[in-house]
């Protein structure tokens, strides 16, 4: 019969391994355990085991402390921020998760597993305070340049319609849902939206919601109220700063489908509430949503509330992908080869014929932008006034397929390739390990011994984000 190890150095072990800081406070709270990883917030064993919460947590108060309220009321507290100064004087915020310790049906104390966020939360404030000073600032020289839909570059039927819609569009207050796979062009549509439609100094406020953590998003949409949580401050969010203008949310999909519901409240009363306050405050904004994802993969998928979409889809707009209007592709560039013989100084002609047939046959996962890319990189590397193939560096291209989902991967067997199973067999290694590790790519990365970037951009490339989402709202196991 083989070694039977004891509950306490199992646990022990695999907590200390963690990357997550872990803390363990007793019914007196009093600190109990803390694991190697969170002396990397300023944490030390010889200055925190024994002490008081308060008497290591300086600033901590008892109506602010989620220690406390998880002991009172024995409810575990889930993905809260929490800023705070530790008892060196360093100020950081953390994404943080409660939870009771039973024994024998009481609450004999409670752990904490936290991720130092301060980075991203400092980043996160940075950024509504630039989007103030952009709403502060409209009349200044617009970067884009696009005034009109001549800028739209095409004769295909697809984007005759579109820069039909646009002017029209413009001319309504009503929301606009914006569908267009990466690289066709979203944020001119936009653009050309809000410069045709909105006086001078009207703000206009752009976010993507797939660039924010979702534990903050709620603050960086709403605003927040000094106290509300740990280091909270009175700060207006985007809904407020966008009043009187215009608000584009990107890949709205990324958006929890809890602050869904709140957006939608927002758009049906015209009014918000910041996160921990009671005022309501009026709000006026016309909404532009967009994603990359077919609106039905997103409505089947659940991944966007079915009534939100309904609302938002009183005007819809669709871009086409470059596959799909190929016989754009001598007008789109020719319109770059001009842009970047003036920003280059160049006095490139055209591309061979070689090169054009590449084009035709390429699939263009990128599309717009990654033509714009590529004759951009061949700009800077031909001698020539004409762009040849080895300037486009073929062999260093990428080519993915078109986005997809990761059924779309999966379903067609008909051309059974080695590239083909290697994405079946990728997609189901990730789903498995992400339902492991309940959406923690971190853990999953370090089982599926890849680095974390890899992990993330093939989670991005199979289209496994909802994946992860369902995975991290797992309920966790009480503890007992």
């Amino acid at each position: 019969m083989g070694y039977r190890f004891t509950n306490s150095q199992i646990y022990e072990q695999v907590i200390e391994t963690l990357r997550e800081r872990v803390i363990i406070v007793d019914a007196d709270l009093t600190f109990f355990y803390m694991n190697k990883a969170a002396e990397h917030i300023g944490l030390n064993p010889e200055n925190v085991i024994g002490k008081s919460l308060f008497s290591v947590f300086p600033n901590l108060s008892k109506s602010n402390s989620t220690i406390l309220k998880v002991l009172e009321s024995g409810q575990s507290i889930i993905d809260n921020v929490q800023t705070f100064i530790t008892y060196r004087g360093e100020r950081k915020t953390t994404l943080t998760s409660t939870y009771p310790i039973y024994e024998d049906n009481v609450i004999v104390g409670v752990f904490e597993v936290f991720e130092d966020v301060s980075a991203l939360h400092d980043t996160s404030e940075r950024l509504v305070h630039l989007q103030q000073q952009q709403s502060e600032s409209q009349n200044k020289k617009n970067p884009y340049k696009i005034s009109s839909t001549d800028h739209f570059i095409g004769a295909t039927p697809e984007i005759q319609q579109l820069k039909e819609k646009i002017p029209v569009y413009a001319k309504s207050t009503s929301p606009i849902f914006l569908y267009g796979e990466t690289g066709t062009g979203k944020e001119l549509v936009v653009q050309a939206i809000k410069n045709s439609s909105m006086e001078k100094n009207a703000p206009f406020i752009a976010q993507n919601c797939a660039a924010i953590p979702e534990s903050l998003l709620e603050g960086i949409l709403f605003g927040t109220v000094k106290g509300s949580f740990t280091g909270a401050e009175d700060r207006p969010g985007l809904f407020e700063l966008a009043d009187g203008g215009l608000l584009f949310l990107d890949e709205i999909n990324s958006m929890p489908l809890s602050l869904q519901g709140k957006l939608l409240r927002v758009l049906q009363d015209k009014k918000v509430r910041r996160v921990g306050g009671s005022k309501e405050i009026s709000v006026s904004f016309r909404l532009i949503a967009a994603t990359n994802v077919p609106p039905k993969e997103l409505l089947h998928k659940k991944e966007l509330r079915a009534d939100l979409y309904y609302r938002l889809n009183v005007l819809y707009l669709e871009l086409p992908p470059l596959r799909n209007r190929k016989s754009d592709i001598p007008l789109l560039v020719d319109h770059f080869i001009n842009l970047y013989n003036d920003e280059l100084q160049k006095s490139v002609i055209k591309v061979d014929e070689e090169v054009m047939d590449y084009f035709y046959n390429y699939n263009w996962p990128g599309n717009i932008r990654e033509l714009r890319n590529m004759i951009e990189r061949a700009m800077n590397l031909t001698t020539s006034s004409i762009i040849q193939k080895e300037d486009i560096q073929v062999d260093e291209i990428v080519s993915l397929p078109p986005q997809t989902t990761s059924e779309d991967y999966v379903k067609n067997d008909r051309n059974t390739t080695l590239q083909h199973e290697v994405r079946k067999l990728e997609i189901d290694l990730i789903t498995k390990q992400l339902s492991t590790t309940n959406g923690n790519i971190s853990k999953a990365a370090r089982n599926l011994d890849i680095p974390q970037q890899t992990l993330s951009n093939k989670i991005k490339k199979y289209n496994l984000n909802s994946e992860v989402y369902k995975q991290k709202m797992k309920n966790l196991p009480k503890i007992e």
